[in-house]
């Protein structure tokens, strides 16, 4: 059994994931009912995290508005809301040590990592804001990324140097 250790550095990283995500749900919802709501992560025009919410691409990141049309928002969550499950699974799963498990992390990991890329693109070209706290999110997937690789190296190839995952 490996250390609980090793798991830390991507523990904390997910728990900054999992706030960030809570308060950007949090955002999102007071933005709905108060049209007045003025977020701490708006700094100006160009630098709005509840204009970036307010998008189509701020809920089920911007797909399921593009192949429903008229799709109730209990079908539709905030990305923040399925951020938060995703790191809470996370965080969850890290307690336990399987290949199958971990393979299905890194999996996620790098799923999480394409779709940053794919709303980091929407964020810089189509949407034309900056969101502070999509931005942090976007980071803390990177560090998740390393964390499960330098994982994989010390656990998984080091307890077994001739034999890779199956």
């Amino acid at each position: 059994m490996v250390s609980a250790m090793i798991y830390l550095k991507l523990r904390i990283c997910c728990f900054i994931g999992l706030c960030l995500s809570i308060y950007a749900t949090y955002v999102e919802v007071k933005a709905e009912n108060n049209n007045n709501y003025k977020a701490l992560c708006d700094l100006s025009q160009k630098v709005s995290c509840t204009a970036v919410f307010n998008t189509p691409y701020g809920k089920s990141f911007g797909l399921l508005s593009h192949l429903f049309n008229d799709i109730p928002n209990r079908w539709n969550p905030p990305n923040g809301l399925l951020g938060t499950v995703y790191y809470v699974s996370f965080i969850f799963s890290t307690f336990f040590e399987h290949k199958t498990l971990f393979k299905l992390q890194m999996t996620l990991c790098i799923c999480s990592n394409l779709l940053t890329i794919y709303l980091a693109y929407l964020l810089y070209y189509i949407i034309r804001n900056f969101c502070v706290i999509c931005v942090s999110i976007y980071v803390i997937n990177f560090l998740c990324l390393c964390e499960m690789f330098k994982i994989y190296e010390k656990v998984w190839l080091v307890s077994e140097p001739n034999k890779k995952i199956k």
